[in-house]
C-alpha cells in the first residue's frame, strides 16, 4: 500500500481542491471506510480519538476501524492484524449491542484465518453472534452481509459457499437500499455500496458472471472507484471471461 505524505490527520482525507472548510465530516468518513487507504484508516482512529463525542458514541466506530485494519493486514502485517482482533474480542466480549455483536462476530471469522484449525469451534460462534444481532435488529443489511461473508468461506459440507450464500447476499443488498439514513449521525450508516460489491462477488464465485457485472455496475455508480469492485470483482469476473 503507498504511503501518503506527513500531513496533519484531517488533511488526508481532502482533495487538493477542497478547502478546509469543505471538509468532509467524521461521521461521513466512518461511513465509507472501504474506500479509504491503510494510512488514511489510521489517520481516522487518532481523529476519532480526539473527538469531543461521547465515548459511547465512538465505541462502534473505533471497533470497525480496528476490523477494517486487521482486515487490509492480514497478509502483510499478520501479528500487528491478529493483535488488533485479539484485542477487539477481549474488549467487546460482554457487548450485547446488536451493531457490535455483528462486528464481534466479523472478528471471529478472521480468528479462523490466523488459525484455521479453531474454524471447528469459532465458526458456530460467529454465525451466533450474527443471529443474535438478527434477532434483535431483524433484517440489519450489516448483519445480513457479515453472515453472507462467512457462509461463502465456509466449507459446503457445512452449509458454505457461494450458492448458499448468494441468497443472504442479495438480502443484505436489499435490505441496505431501504435502510433509512439515521437520525444520530454516529449509528452505523454504512452498507449499500459493501452489499453491491459482495454480491457481485458471490455471484461471479456463483457462476452467475451478467448478473455479477451488472451488478458491479450498480456499485460503482454510487462510488466510481470503489477498490473493493476494482480490485477484486473486475479481476475475477475478467479471469471468468479469459
Amino acid at each position: 500500500m503507498r504511503s501518503l505524505p506527513s500531513l496533519p490527520c484531517a488533511a488526508l482525507f481532502l482533495p487538493a481542491f477542497i478547502a478546509p472548510a469543505q471538509e468532509p465530516s467524521l461521521p461521513a468518513l466512518l461511513a465509507r471506510l472501504q474506500a479509504l487507504s491503510t494510512d488514511q484508516l489510521r489517520g481516522l482512529q487518532a481523529r476519532l480519538a480526539l473527538d469531543p463525542a461521547p465515548a459511547d458514541k465512538k465505541a462502534y466506530h473505533e471497533l470497525h476501524l480496528a476490523y477494517a485494519l486487521a482486515s487490509r493486514l492480514q497478509k502483510e502485517d499478520p501479528k500487528t492484524a491478529e493483535q488488533l482482533t485479539d484485542r477487539a474480542l477481549k474488549s467487546h466480549e460482554a457487548s450485547r449491542d446488536p451493531e457490535i455483536q455483528i462486528l464481534m462476530g466479523a472478528f471471529l471469522g478472521l480468528k479462523i484465518g490466523f488459525s484455521p484449525m479453531s474454524a471447528m469451534v469459532l465458526s458456530p460462534k460467529a454465525m451466533g453472534r450474527f443471529e443474535r444481532a438478527l434477532a434483535q435488529q431483524p433484517g440489519n443489511p450489516r448483519a445480513l452481509l457479515f453472515k453472507a461473508i462467512h457462509t461463502l468461506h465456509m466449507p459446503a459440507f457445512v452449509g458454505g459457499g457461494a450458492e448458499a450464500a448468494l441468497p443472504l447476499a442479495e438480502e443484505a443488498a436489499r435490505r441496505a437500499a431501504a435502510e433509512p439514513a439515521p437520525a444520530d449521525p454516529w449509528a452505523p450508516a454504512w452498507g449499500r455500496v459493501e452489499s453491491l460489491g459482495w454480491l457481485a462477488y458471490i455471484q461471479a464465485k456463483a457462476g452467475k458472471p451478467a448478473e455479477a457485472r451488472a451488478t458491479a455496475s450498480r456499485a460503482l455508480a454510487l462510488d466510481p472507484g470503489n477498490p473493493f469492485v476494482t480490485r477484486q470483482v473486475l479481476p475475477l469476473l475478467k479471469d471468468l471471461a479469459s
